[in-house]
């Protein structure tokens, strides 16, 4: 099933934004735009866990190697 679609009015000035900040990365007007949205949400908490994880790794290395 494809992805839902929605309808969005801009201001002129953030259209012109959007649109040099997704030639800047080589993506799409669309994939700029979901990429802006996921990181405003901030860390799932999967993510999160992983990060705890990696960094009680990286302690546990620094602790072992003083």
């Amino acid at each position: 099933m494809p992805d839902p679609t929605f309808h969005a009015r801009l201001p002129a000035s953030l259209l012109k934004r959007l649109k040099i900040a997704a030639a800047e990365e080589g993506r799409s007007m669309n994939a700029e735009i979901v990429e802006r949205l996921v990181k405003s949400f901030g860390l799932t908490d999967v993510e999160r866990d992983q990060l705890k994880a990696l960094l009680a790794q990286a302690q546990a290395v620094l602790d072992g190697s003083s």
